[in-house]
């Protein structure tokens, strides 16, 4: 009887346990980058966790036509939802950011947690203009100049969406998990209005805005990487990734 009770209480165990899930990571990239961005960044990961990168159809293939913030939004989904059932975190850079963050918004109870690293906002456009409209002019006829012609009709549209966005932001979901790495190096010599000290002061107040809701966030600001702090600095992304998944656990 003791030793049949002992097997009862194991089953009993078993059963009522919460299920062990793989982890899938889900790698978002900037503007014009392909998946090859994130090779610094898995470098530094163990390769205990699924990893999901890709590149984006607009950018993969030069014939390609643009895609809206919306249908990349939607690509997003359609990945996470062939990992349901599992533990999924998205990980999204600069414009993969917005991407992820819309996700987010969405879909949220598709998704564990969100990485974001200096992740492009809906708002941003307006409220630079509102600071330094000439500024911002200046930066965008820059920008045109030396982007690859392939990807100035893709440029366009996100300006385009951008511009036409409400000013104010929009936060994540306040129960999803997010790590948010935001820089505020301040350049000598700046390009753009992003790396000047009122630029900076504002894109730190659009990711502190981000997660003004969040009951579990972790925002980090350095001054020691830039714009790519999963190239710049990939030990320290990877060791967020793990401190978020062990979070989760």
């Amino acid at each position: 009887m003791h030793s049949l009770t002992k097997l009862l209480v194991l089953i009993l165990l078993i059963f009522s346990a919460r299920p062990v899930y793989a982890t899938v990571l889900i790698f978002e990239a900037g503007f014009g980058q392909d998946e090859t961005t994130w090779q610094p960044l898995l470098k530094a990961l163990p390769d205990t966790y699924k990893v999901v990168t890709y590149t984006r159809q607009s950018i993969a293939d030069p014939a390609a036509k643009p895609t809206s913030i919306a249908q990349d939004v939607s690509h997003l989904l359609k990945k996470v939802k062939q990992y349901q059932g599992e533990e999924i975190l998205l990980v999204g850079h600069s414009y993969g950011g917005l991407v992820v963050a819309e996700a987010a918004l969405l879909a949220p109870e598709l998704i564990d947690g969100v990485i974001l690293l200096e992740p492009t906002v809906r708002s941003q456009r307006k409220q630079f203009q509102a600071i330094d409209r000439a500024r911002i002019a200046a930066d965008d006829a820059l920008l045109k100049k030396y982007i690859p012609p392939r990807l100035a009709p893709q440029l366009e549209l996100l300006m385009q969406q951008l511009d036409d966005s409400a000013i104010d932001s929009y936060p994540l979901p306040v129960q999803l998990p997010v790590v948010l790495v935001t820089s505020t190096r301040v350049e000598p010599e700046p390009l753009f209005f992003e790396e000047t000290a009122a630029g900076k002061q504002q894109w730190l107040a659009l990711h502190q805005a981000l997660i003004a809701n969040s009951e579990e966030a972790l925002h980090i600001r350095s001054r020691h990487f830039g714009h790519n702090p999963h190239i710049e600095a990939p030990a320290m992304v990877a060791a967020t990734i793990l401190q978020l998944i062990e979070q989760l656990h």
